[in-house]
């Protein structure tokens, strides 16, 4: 999932309004609330695995396949809400509630909640969009009771902590036995093992990889993301000056100059857009100082992650 700063900060206000569990909360609508005239009945597609795409190929004069990678696909969840009114006007004011927060054809919001058993317990949510809304009217309905079916498409099918985590690190000392390098050069050049400094530890308290964003700032020349577990790196082979950064996003694959213009990823093996795996993860953060002395410091990288679950 993107890390989108509108959709979690109306994560984390609808994370307020669901303090107890078996409640939920979706563009302002809060279901199952003690008193409310709303109430959660089920709730189906949260547990199941989502569809999965395929890119195996068939296995050419021979039996079988040949595997290839697997992918989510979108994720649907359907709410079965239960409306009772001890007056005709109690009930249509809340049916009135539930047709205006459930409209179709409205941008993705979060649908938070908090059930045990589901990613944890915790408040969570999942970006979802309205797709289908069914309100039978009926012998129930005539006696103040009507049973709501809502059909939410959520194009990542991750549910996902409201609270975006942050970490901002320097690089390494040049004089310090971890990295950073300095002039005059004498090769061969070794950045070493780095120090704390210059290293981010990301912890993903879910069960399923998310995709970091990281914001590296100037004056640094070709900045290195690098996964110290597996070696997998990110490498931009460019020199940001002070008071430029790259914004990149690993999950649109886009590295944006200050924000705004776009910049490529150098092609290679050992490029590769990174991910935030359950558990612990250490990235370091190395590159070239534009000035060995302390002109050359102000260069940083900071991340920022979510956990999440499927």
């Amino acid at each position: 999932m993107q890390l989108v700063p509108d959709l979690f900060a109306a994560a984390q206000r609808g994370a307020l309004a669901v303090p107890d569990e078996w409640m939920a909360e979706y563009r302002g609508l809060v279901i199952g609330a003690p008193g409310s005239p709303l109430s959660l009945v089920a709730v189906d597609g949260l547990l199941d695995i989502p569809g999965v795409r395929t890119s195996d190929r068939a296995a050419l004069s021979r039996h079988g396949d040949v595997s290839g990678s697997d992918y989510l696909g979108a994720r649907t969840v359907t709410l079965t809400i239960e409306a009772y009114g001890r007056e005709r006007a109690e009930l249509a004011a809340a049916l009135d509630q539930v047709s205006a927060a459930f409209a179709p054809a409205r941008p993705d919001a979060p649908l938070v909640f908090r059930f045990p058993g589901i990613a944890g317990g915790g408040v969570r949510f999942v970006a979802a969009r309205v797709r289908k809304r069914g309100i039978p009217v009926n012998v129930e309905y005539s006696n103040g009771l009507a049973m709501v079916t809502v059909e939410l498409y959520c194009s990542s099918p991750l549910i996902v902590d409201p609270a975006i985590r942050s970490h901002t690190t320097a690089l390494p000392v040049p004089d310090s036995s971890g990295g950073g390098i300095r002039t005059p050069f004498r090769f061969p050049i070794k950045f070493g093992v780095p120090s704390e400094r210059g290293v981010i530890r990301v912890t993903n308290d879910g069960s399923f990889p998310t995709y970091p964003r990281f914001i590296v700032r100037g004056p640094v020349t070709d900045p290195q993301i690098v996964n110290i577990a597996t070696a997998e790196s990110l490498t931009f082979k460019y020199t940001l000056l002070r008071g430029e950064w790259l914004d990149v996003d690993t999950y649109t694959h886009e590295a944006l100059l200050n924000g705004t213009a776009p910049r490529f990823v150098t092609a290679g093996t050992g490029n590769t857009w990174l991910t935030c795996p359950p558990g612990i993860t250490e990235f370091a953060f190395q590159g070239f100082r534009l000035d060995p002395g302390p002109a050359g410091d102000g260069a940083s990288l900071t991340c920022e992650w979510v956990s999440a679950w499927v």
